[in-house]
């Protein structure tokens, strides 16, 4: 068993022991501050913890706007050390790469200036397969306009929080089961995404070179 699973099981440990509504924020924050914590766990063992302690509909709501207010501060903690990272290497990046501390941000600014932004972000921070510590770095390294950030981090949460919430909510069959399934394909994109990642520095070093 890895650090992160016995981190995950630790968190997981704790739900029935605090009112679900700390559980969801607490474990929210330290989900979205330590990546490789599966994302769908929290809110999905929160849903079927709900369903015992016979929580309504309207409950699940509550633990949803809780858990991503959680979510929120993590990715606001996320962002920054992001940001300060990319200023202390940006040196590091032009010499390497041919890309300047100032055409990062550039794009970031272009963010942020009309309503298409503020849904696509939404929308990028509530689809399940789409990891949401890759949205939080990628963000600060660009210095996304931070009220787009919070904005989109906090509203595209909530419905993705529900979502699992209600998946738990409903039964422990199908929560185990959306529980690895969630957590294999969020694992692939995040793999995917490296390596693009990796990919586009190389290109990016052998053309400053050649």
């Amino acid at each position: 068993m890895s650090i992160f699973s016995e981190l995950e099981a630790l968190l997981i440990s704790y739900a029935d022991r605090v009112p679900l509504e700390v559980f969801a924020i607490v474990a929210s924050f330290v989900e979205e501050v330590v990546a490789p914590v599966p994302s769908p766990a929290v809110m999905v063992v929160s849903g079927s913890l709900a369903d015992v302690q016979g929580y309504a509909i309207g409950g699940l709501i509550t633990l949803a706007l809780l858990g991503s207010l959680g979510k929120l501060l993590g990715a606001l903690l996320v962002y920054k050390v992001a940001d300060r990272a990319e200023d202390l290497l940006s040196g590091r990046f032009a010499k390497f790469f041919g890309v300047t501390h100032a055409q990062i941000e550039s794009f970031g600014k272009r963010l942020g200036n009309g309503w298409r932004d503020y849904v696509l972000l939404t929308v990028f921070r509530a689809l399940p397969i789409v990891p949401s510590s890759l949205i939080s770095v990628g963000c600060g390294v660009l210095k996304v306009n931070l009220r787009l950030y919070a904005f989109a981090t906090y509203v595209g949460t909530v419905m993705r929080d529900f979502v699992y919430l209600y998946v738990g909510y409903v039964g422990t069959g199908a929560a185990k089961a959306f529980i690895e399934q969630s957590s294999s394909i969020e694992s692939l994109v995040q793999v995917g995404v490296l390596l693009g990642l990796i990919a586009g520095l190389a290109y990016l070093y052998w053309r400053h070179r050649g």
